[in-house]
């Protein structure tokens, strides 16, 4: 009886596990996909992309949800749909995934495809930095240098948070600190080291900009 009872407890679980994984493709095959459709982004193939991308995300994939938010957001192989956009972009974001609470972020900062909510701002850039996200760090030592969303203006934490960033590589960041240090602002004064950081920003591309303090974010829409 006991040996009859648990074959037919295994028979039901091979069943269940079968009927959970039905349909789901294979961790490796999906990352595959993925990795093509993001090169396929990167040289324009934008039909190639939808095609790859937009099963998965349906199908709950946070990487996959972002490239179509972007696809939506920018207008490539769609017509541009900023409302699509925060849709995909909120998917992959109730998901913890950083990257797209940070895009999210910036549609409610702007209200495109969404109200503007600067409460929603905060939540969502401080979510993604406290998951160590470079560019959401970044974007809080912007808010506490211009004193924005509610934050006193406060250069010393606005060159701590700009600082965490750039330590881990974000250009932007590494330029703004570099200013920070060739001003003295939230950091005393020090030329030598200013040069070293815009040296970093400018191996990624940016040049020096005495403007980084004031950054405006925009959308170019059509």
């Amino acid at each position: 009886m006991k040996k009859k009872c648990a074959a037919i407890f295994l028979t039901m679980a091979v069943f269940l596990f079968s009927a959970l994984t039905a349909g789901a493709q294979p961790v490796d095959q999906v990352e595959k996909k993925l990795d093509e459709a993001w090169t396929a982004y990167n040289i324009g193939q934008y039909p190639k992309v939808l095609q790859l991308v937009q099963p998965l995300a349906s199908d709950g994939n946070a990487r996959a949800q972002i490239i179509l938010g972007r696809c939506y957001e920018n207008g490539l192989g769609v017509p541009q749909d900023m409302e699509m956009a925060a849709k995909w972009f909120r998917l992959a974001a109730e998901q913890n995934n950083s990257e797209a609470q940070v895009l999210l972020a910036y549609q409610y900062e702007l209200g495109v495809g969404v109200p503007k909510n600067d409460a929603t701002v905060v939540d969502l850039m401080t979510r993604a930095a406290n998951a160590g996200n470079a560019e959401a760090l970044f974007n809080l030592a912007l808010y506490h240098g211009q004193g924005k969303y509610g934050f006193a203006k406060n250069p010393t934490e606005s060159f701590r948070l700009a600082k965490i960033a750039a330590d881990h590589g974000y250009a932007q960041a590494e330029r703004y600190v570099g200013a920070c240090y060739e001003f003295g602002v939230g950091v005393p004064e020090n030329k030598a080291e200013a040069q070293i950081w815009y040296g970093k920003a400018k191996a990624q591309g940016l040049e020096e900009d005495g403007n980084v303090f004031n950054f405006v974010r925009e959308y170019t829409m059509p």
